[in-house]
């Protein structure tokens, strides 16, 4: 995050990938020797990018970026080895979601409602029978890096299941869809359970028997509270999806907002049309001029809110507001929360 610029680097142009699958990929790359500018050289991508967790970056950047650790790596199971190693941070704020769940079966279900905020391409369901519950995961970009990436992050999440719940849940065995040239060895040692390839899906495959097996920090009082707050935050990503007519407006305001300029008449002198215009092709899709620019600020100001280092006063200021009293105002309006509830929620634990 670039305090003094007044804006999150986030790419609101649809297919995205949570930044935090980039960070913990590159952070792992550096690790094992690759340099960055050796990624920067094959990826398009800035160190701005690399660290901001929460923005997010087109799609075949991940992909990209498993395949400069594969090419490196051929006879390594890197997948495996990043789902191993990675932080739970990887998968954003779902983490939270599933530490709270009620059982686990709410914990599995958590992960189906909300596997766009991952990647909004991503399409994650359960499959049940008498004996077992599978949860299967696809993504339309997954041939591009041979399914490296939902592996790692299908690993994670079965890790992170697996300690969240009590006892820990065991899997019956594994599934990936695409052909893998490396032993099953690590595959099997790290899902303790049998691992199969070209099987048509990417499931993990559990028994019916443990879907009412509790979760160790269960609290149903702020899974509810987690669950309406990403609700509200996939009905954003929804609105990102701007219409290709209204993309040379966003991008205008997206670029006033790197300069802390958040307004309307601002908004369409850059995308070279009049403010009439701009507010007559808003309404054809219907929004408007200020609802887009107010969508950026509230998504600037959350992000800002997030660094405890950074006052409300100061936020107020990054995101167009010179009277802090009317930040306040504004940002109730939008979430139901003050600005110091908002971070009290954040940092709660």
């Amino acid at each position: 995050m670039n305090a003094k610029k007044g804006i999150i680097r986030a790419n609101f142009v649809n297919p995205e990938t949570l930044g935090s699958l980039a960070t913990t990929t590159i952070a792992y790359a550096i690790s094992q020797g690759i340099k960055f500018d050796e990624i920067a050289q094959a990826i398009d991508i800035s160190e701005l990018d690399y660290a901001n967790q929460d923005a997010r970056l087109p799609d075949p950047i991940i992909g990209e970026l498993m395949n400069v650790l594969v090419n490196k790596f051929p006879d390594r199971a890197i997948s495996i080895e990043i789902a191993h190693c990675a932080p739970f941070s990887m998968l954003g704020g779902l983490v939270q979601g599933a530490m709270f769940a009620t059982d686990f079966e709410s914990a599995l279900t958590w992960f189906v409602e909300n596997s766009s905020i991952i990647a909004d391409q991503s399409v994650v369901h359960l499959e049940k029978t008498n004996s077992e519950v599978s949860l299967v995961v696809a993504h339309p970009y997954e041939a591009l890096d041979y399914g490296h990436t939902l592996e790692a992050t299908t690993g994670l999440i079965w890790r992170l299941l697996n300690t969240i719940t009590v006892p820990a849940a065991p899997l019956q065995r594994v599934e990936f869809a695409n052909k893998k040239a490396v032993p099953l060895q690590p595959y099997e040692a790290f899902f303790q359970a049998p691992a199969s390839f070209h099987t048509g899906r990417n499931a993990l495959v559990f028994s019916t028997s443990i879907l009412r097996r509790p979760v160790r920090s269960a609290n149903a009082q702020m899974f509810a509270f987690i669950k309406q707050h990403f609700a509200d935050l996939r009905q954003k990503l929804n609105r990102d999806c701007y219409p290709t007519a209204l993309a040379p407006l966003h991008q205008s305001i997206m670029d006033n907002a790197a300069q802390g300029t958040y307004e309307v008449a601002a908004a369409a002198a850059a995308a070279n049309i009049s403010l009439r215009t701009a507010q007559r092709l808003a309404q054809q899709h219907g929004t408007s001029v200020q609802k887009l620019v107010n969508d950026i600020r509230q998504t600037n100001a959350q992000a800002f809110l997030s660094n405890p280092e950074i006052t409300i006063e100061t936020v107020g200021q990054l995101v167009g507001y010179a009277d802090v009293r009317a930040f306040r105002r504004a940002f109730k309006r939008w979430t139901k929360l003050s600005p110091k509830e908002y971070r009290n929620e954040i940092f709660k634990e």
